[in-house]
């Protein structure tokens, strides 16, 4: 049963992954050489720069620390001997475990802070073009310059809120880790790769479209100048589909995180050790006395 289980979850996430591919082929015939080069490159390094760095240390210690404690504790349950013993070695192992989900949980903020510094990076490099082009636009440049300045602005926050709202499931991804829950992370994956690619095909055909257009520039909060029909937010739809990935693939680990046995295990306090239970303690109240 395990064997099937684990052969119809790769067989759904080849599945999953070809849809993908196919859709991301079609994507191509609706943008532009530099619109597609200004998604993949500088917007698709920050985004894996935030997320490298925002979650790759926590899965390293976090899934190398639950390895050593497990095989410790099989040694320990083994040299054990008195229900005492043992409860006091349960009750170690679920402070361990705590603690490991509190650490976990870290990397939330972590991610947070890293995705607000690629923003404001992103940012400043904008307000530094716009500067540099300001005297342009004001003597009456090419209106589709301004908007393509306000494009790729866009792309960047989206990507920046994509990544901080990726790394919410962080803690539920260190845990499917921890377990060697292949199957769930890549039917998330799956399911989010096939909408990634989904809502990029229908950005892309409706770019040139007036009513995207004007929904763009509100969201930006800036007024349509002249020649709005030639606007093209085509990089701003890459931004969307990869703020569409975040979304679905947080759900549905969240969705099921909160239907497995236990439910999502949140940070809470880890009770300390009486002192009682120190030796050296004990030692130092008998020469007092």
């Amino acid at each position: 049963a395990t064997t099937l289980t684990a052969a119809r979850g790769t067989l759904l996430s080849i599945a999953l992954r070809l849809l993908s591919f196919l859709l991301s082929q079609l994507t191509v015939r609706f943008v532009s050489v530099a619109a597609l080069g200004k998604a993949s490159v500088p917007l698709e390094l920050l985004l894996s720069t935030a997320l490298f760095v925002g979650r790759e240390g926590f899965r390293l210690a976090l899934t190398r620390e639950i390895i050593g404690s497990d095989d410790d504790d099989d040694h320990d349950a083994r040299g054990g001997d008195g229900k005492r013993e043992i409860l006091a070695k349960a009750y170690e192992r679920r402070r361990r475990h705590q603690r490991t989900v509190n650490v976990a949980w870290l990397s939330v903020p972590a991610g947070a802070m890293l995705s607000v510094g690629a923003l404001s990076m992103h940012l400043h490099k904008c307000n530094r073009r716009d500067n540099f082009d300001s005297d342009d636009h004001d003597d009456g440049g090419d209106p589709n310059e301004y908007y393509a300045s306000l494009d790729y602005k866009m792309a960047g926050i989206l990507y920046c809120l994509a990544s901080f709202v990726e790394m919410l499931s962080e803690p539920l991804v260190i845990r499917c880790l921890q377990r060697m829950d292949v199957a769930t992370k890549a039917k998330a994956e799956g399911a989010a790769l096939v909408m990634k690619s989904v809502s990029c095909f229908a950005c892309l055909y409706s770019a040139r479209r007036v009513w995207y257009v004007n929904l763009v520039m509100t969201m930006m909060g800036v007024r349509s100048k002249e020649g709005v029909s030639g606007a093209n937010f085509a990089v701003t739809a890459f931004g969307i589909s990869q703020m569409v990935y975040a979304l679905v693939f947080s759900s549905i680990m969240y969705h099921k995180a909160r239907s497995s046995r236990g439910g999502i295990h949140w940070p809470q306090r880890v009770e300390t050790i009486p002192m009682a239970g120190n030796p050296y303690r004990q030692k130092d109240a008998k020469k007092a006395t």
